[in-house]
């Protein structure tokens, strides 16, 4: 399974934005109908009701992540972080936590999925449920 699979997700149930995802993810999620929308960063992606991003250290600024917090807000979905221990770049779970409450992001779950990956799914912290 993939993480799409893994994480219950369905373009059935409502439009996908993944933000920089793997090529395995881009593959599992070219056999939906309809596709998920897709970008190659944040900064270009759109409000969607489901978000999901793999993000990289480069990309922990507040300024990144209010913009997140920002595109589930106005879309009033939810977005989930996903993080692999096994990739240099990607953050770990507790670098990325601290992070989210300066950007309005509450943590909703984290779980593991996949390969190995970490998947945090947050919402604006004004929206927690």
């Amino acid at each position: 399974m993939g993480a799409l699979a893994d994480l219950g997700l369905s373009t059935a149930d409502g439009p996908i934005m993944l933000v920089s995802a793997p090529d395995s993810v881009l593959a599992e999620a070219s056999r939906m109908k309809p596709r998920p929308a897709f970008a190659s960063t944040i900064l270009t992606a759109e409000p969607t009701p489901r978000i999901l991003w793999w993000p990289e250290r480069a990309h922990l600024d507040p300024a990144v992540l209010s913009r997140l917090a920002w595109m589930t807000s106005v879309a009033r979905g939810e977005a989930w972080l996903i993080l692999d221990p096994a990739e240099p770049e990607s953050p770990a779970s507790a670098e990325l936590q601290p992070l989210l409450g300066a950007a309005s992001l509450a943590l909703v779950e984290e779980r593991p999925i996949g390969r190995g990956e970490i998947a945090l799914r947050v919402r604006p912290a004004a929206a927690q449920r």
